[in-house]
């Protein structure tokens, strides 16, 4: 049983990994124009299954071909977990989601392939996407944690915390959207220069002007949220270690994240700038909904199964909670 976890752990990890290579490679298809390198055809790629590649073609099928692995490890990642840890409340939740999340994944990239769509329907793949990472993500992590680290949870956090985690997570993906349907509508260009734009704090609003200035805004108060959650978890760091450095890797990311927004504005959409700022809004929205499950209690009987006496420092040599 001890080598089956093992495997399953590292499968885990193997499908992270390629779950955000997914989640980059498709920002790649967007950037690059290259949505419709494999025509009008899905599963095949222009009615081939090896299709000759320009490089349009190449990146597309490359996406699809990586999509078609990585279907493979989550099924069995879903499968190993159930198998392993069915008892858990967190397993029966993600599991689901990951394979859910996937196909409706796959299927938003064949609808926008085979029929033209709206940006704010193109938009809505990101977001998919995000969730998909996501729950891979803290599968895994559940995977690495169940070992003994997951009891942190056991130690309770103030309830405006938790709602602050929460909130902000839910707000994330809002700043997301925004941002998919910025890039999918071409308005990039329409707020030129950063941190002004056009020139002037305040511009004058026609046309896309409002959503690549409205994304600009939702992402600065988006970057003072995780700040105030930096503080705020920090301050509990001896008691709840794990809150404290998820947070402090989210400041870091949502910082990231904003440069890179900054780059593409000032490179003019350079593919780099482009990939790095998906990428990076992909980790921070993993880091967010990692603080989501670990704000949330354990189920009653595996806390008392697992005493939180068994990790270092004792609750009762911190101060209570604020």
């Amino acid at each position: 049983m001890e080598a089956l976890k093992s495997v399953t752990r590292w499968l885990g990890v193997v499908a992270t990994v390629g779950m955000f290579a997914v989640l980059v490679m498709g920002a790649t298809v967007t950037n690059t124009g290259s949505a419709h390198g494999c025509g009008r055809s899905w599963p095949l790629c222009r009615g081939q299954l090896i299709p000759q590649f320009a490089v349009s073609t190449a990146i597309e099928f490359s996406h699809r071909a990586v999509v078609g692995v990585e279907t493979m490890l989550i099924l069995a990642l879903a499968a190993g977990a159930l198998y392993l840890y069915r008892g858990r409340r967190e397993i029966r939740i993600l599991a689901p989601i990951m394979v859910l999340f996937l196909f409706v994944q796959a299927g938003l990239g064949a609808w926008a392939v085979m029929y033209p769509q709206l940006a704010a329907v193109l938009a809505l793949h990101f977001g998919v996407s995000l969730i998909a990472f996501a729950s891979v993500l803290l599968t895994t992590v559940f995977l690495f944690e169940v070992r003994g680290a997951e009891a942190l949870r056991d130690r309770p956090v103030p309830l405006a915390f938790r709602r602050l985690v929460w909130v902000l997570t839910l707000y994330s993906y809002l700043v997301v959207y925004s941002g998919a349907y910025v890039r999918h509508a071409n308005a990039d260009d329409a707020c030129r220069g950063w941190p002004l734009c056009n020139g002037t704090p305040l511009p004058d609003f026609h046309g896309l002007v409002y959503a690549a200035f409205g994304h600009r805004i939702a992402a600065a108060v988006l970057t003072v949220g995780v700040a105030v959650l930096f503080v705020s978890a920090w301050q509990r760091r001896t008691q709840r270690p794990d809150l404290a450095f998820a947070s402090a890797g989210a400041l870091v990311l949502v910082l990231g994240q904003v440069l890179a927004g900054a780059a593409v504005v000032w490179t003019g959409l350079d593919l780099f700038a482009a990939l790095a700022h998906a990428a990076l809004i992909g980790l921070l929205f993993g880091a967010l909904t990692y603080l989501c499950v670990h704000v949330l209690p354990r189920e009653a009987p595996v806390a008392e199964s697992e005493p939180i006496r068994r990790l270092r420092p004792e609750v009762g040599a911190v101060g209570p909670s604020r």
